[in-house]
């Protein structure tokens, strides 16, 4: 008789990682199948922070936001090896934000979280701390702390820990098809094999309802926004090892963030777009990225000085706001079609993958065999 497992996983991204990973360390049986490289997609192509989410405050997602600078401690903890504790600038503009609704919102950011290794924020005199770097009229400064990462690095290290405990890996490995056959999930392999599960969960990530529809054969309840996020990658703008937080006109803000020692990273965008294989930045992207840089940096750039462009496509889920205040929380959809559970997984960010794990396995713990382990991905190093 061919073995069945507890959990099948479409998709290799940060959220499917890190559920394969929690749930085999349990002692549950697993198998992930990606289409391609694990890690290789939209966790590859972030802004490569773990971070609160100090812009959600703005749209009051207090709860997400408590929950992420809980997570940023948590998973520095656990990745010190492939993540920093990094300063971001926000240089004061009085006519986009008064300095008060700075200055309260870093302290909620300070303080949501709870204890934290993490710096508290101050505010700074730009003029004496980073000369010759921001234009003249730039004089004051709000300094606050996020934690900087290797995005795929930290994908790769959930899976190598997860086949540590049993995990079965299978990439460049697409999904045809999935379907219920005698009470039991049967999931068919490009490559031509049949693997047997109890429970299903679609992390496809851009790509969910793609996956629902085509491979499952089940229509999705949930609507999603397929956004686009846009990077630049520069020659080394300025010496000093911080970050800016510029805010625009249009209320959105980019990052400019030391990058692999010699370069800069400049993002992110966020444009809609109709299909999870539109990854290229286009040409108004470029411009805005330039245009916010050079709104505020003395030493000015073009394309010339741009040394490489990705871009990441992130599904949200539709809730009719304006791209840059649709939540970046996650949302499940449990689907009990004919009693077998299937758990699509909507949403989420880089920072809260490993809390995600654990309500995922939370919610479908009655499908499950019973484990002797509770939560532990808390405690254990990735390395």
């Amino acid at each position: 008789m061919s073995k069945v497992f507890d959990l099948f996983i479409i998709g290799g991204g940060i959220n499917g990682a890190g559920l394969a990973r929690d749930a085999a360390g349990r002692g549950l049986s697993v198998c992930l199948a990606d289409k391609g490289e694990i890690g290789g997609a939209t966790s590859s192509w972030s802004t490569k922070l773990i971070h609160g989410g100090l812009r959600y405050l703005e749209n009051y997602e207090f709860k997400l936001v408590r929950e992420s600078l809980r997570e940023r401690e948590t998973i520095y903890n656990i990745a010190k090896q492939i993540s920093k504790p990094i300063p971001f600038i926000i240089p004061y503009v009085d006519k986009i934000r008064p300095a008060w609704l700075i200055q309260m919102g870093l302290f909620l950011y300070d303080n949501l979280g709870g204890k934290t290794m993490i710096p508290k924020s101050k505010t700074l005199n730009l003029t004496k701390k980073l000369p010759n770097i921001l234009k003249e009229k730039y004089k004051t400064g709000f300094q606050y702390y996020d934690v900087q990462i290797d995005d795929k690095k930290l994908t790769k290290l959930n899976i190598k820990s997860a086949k540590k405990y049993k995990a079965k890996i299978l990439e460049y490995n697409k999904v045809k098809k999935a379907e219920i056959v005698e009470n039991i999930w049967v999931v068919n392999l490009e490559n031509g094999k049949k693997i047997k599960s109890k429970v299903l969960i679609n992390a496809s990530g851009p790509w969910i309802n793609e996956t629902l529809k085509k491979n499952i054969k089940i229509k999705s309840k949930n609507k999603i926004r397929l956004v686009k996020g846009s990077h630049l990658i520069t020659k080394k703008l300025y010496k000093p090892d911080v970050a800016f937080t510029f805010q625009n006109t249009d209320k959105r803000i980019i990052f400019v963030i030391p990058y692999k020692e010699k370069f800069s990273l400049i993002g992110t965008t966020e444009v809609e777009v109709k299909s999870p294989e539109n990854k290229k930045i286009s040409e108004k992207e470029t411009v805005y990225l330039i245009n916010s840089v050079n709104n505020y940096l003395k030493k000015q750039i073009s394309k010339k000085d741009i040394v490489e462009t990705y871009s990441g496509i992130r599904p949200l889920i539709e809730d009719f706001n304006e791209a840059s205040k649709v939540t970046r929380d996650y949302v499940f959809d449990l689907n009990t079609q004919k009693g077998l559970p299937l758990l699509n997984i909507y949403g989420g960010k880089l920072t809260t993958y490993r809390k995600l794990a654990e309500k995922a396995l939370s919610d479908l713990s009655k499908f499950l065999p019973k484990t002797r382990k509770g939560k532990w991905t808390h405690k254990e190093k990735l390395f």
